[in-house]
């Protein structure tokens, strides 16, 4: 589990919390995992709370921590209504409630992701592409990555490779779906000097696949 706390993403942490559920023989570590992205989260938080409270800094915190840190997204959220609300009062142009909300950019329920990143975990593509879809659209970025995942599963590969190129570069799991798919040549001209990039990008973010198919790129000398 050290390779877990050694990676300095968020979200494999919750993964692995996700995935581990009520797993009695892992509640130390299930523990300290918690402990460790609770303390990541607050971190973030930190950073966020001297960026500017609008509807812009908002969204980007929502589509980045939404997954892992919803408590501080919700409560950046509440600062950019607060905002709202006294930058209108001062104006003397104070807008009906509705009106703020329907300026925001949308927060994605706790249960609506919840139900995309566990329904994806245990592989459940079919109920994942409906879970995923909405939270996906709005921004969430791992739900974007589960996106590429479950349409390359159903060969669909066309809207992967779209999901994927959203967020490859941050997703390694988006990163390893644009490998499997230029070393096969699925959905892509086959680029063995791309998937090696791409396995690459993935392994950098923590993904275990990748990491073992670089090594046996490297065992065939491809």
């Amino acid at each position: 589990q050290q390779a877990l706390f050694d990676q300095r993403y968020i979200d494999p942490l919750t993964d692995y919390l996700i995935e581990h559920a009520g797993d009695a023989e892992r509640a130390d570590v299930r523990a300290r995992v918690r402990q460790e992205r609770d303390r990541r989260c607050t971190v973030i938080a930190e950073q966020y709370h001297s960026e500017p409270a609008n509807p812009e800094t908002l969204a980007r915190y929502n589509a980045g921590y939404a997954y892992s840190c919803p408590q501080q997204v919700a409560a950046f959220e509440a600062r950019v209504q607060a905002a709202q609300a006294e930058a209108a009062a001062a104006t003397g142009d104070r807008p009906p409630a509705d009106s703020l909300a329907r300026n925001m950019p949308p927060v994605i329920s706790d249960q609506a992701l919840s139900d995309c990143y566990l329904l994806t975990t245990i592989r459940n593509y079919s109920e994942a592409r409906q879970a995923c879809q909405a939270p996906a659209d709005q921004g969430d970025r791992r739900a974007q990555a589960n996106m590429a995942i479950i349409t390359y599963a159903f060969e669909a590969y066309s809207e992967a490779l779209n999901w994927a190129q959203q967020v490859a570069d941050t997703s390694g799991d988006a990163a390893f779906v644009l490998a499997q798919m230029y070393e096969a040549g699925k959905g892509v001209e086959r680029n063995p000097e791309l998937a090696d990039y791409w396995y690459r990008t993935a392994a950098e973010h923590g993904n275990e696949d990748a990491r073992m198919a670089l090594e046996r790129l490297a065992r065939s000398g491809s």
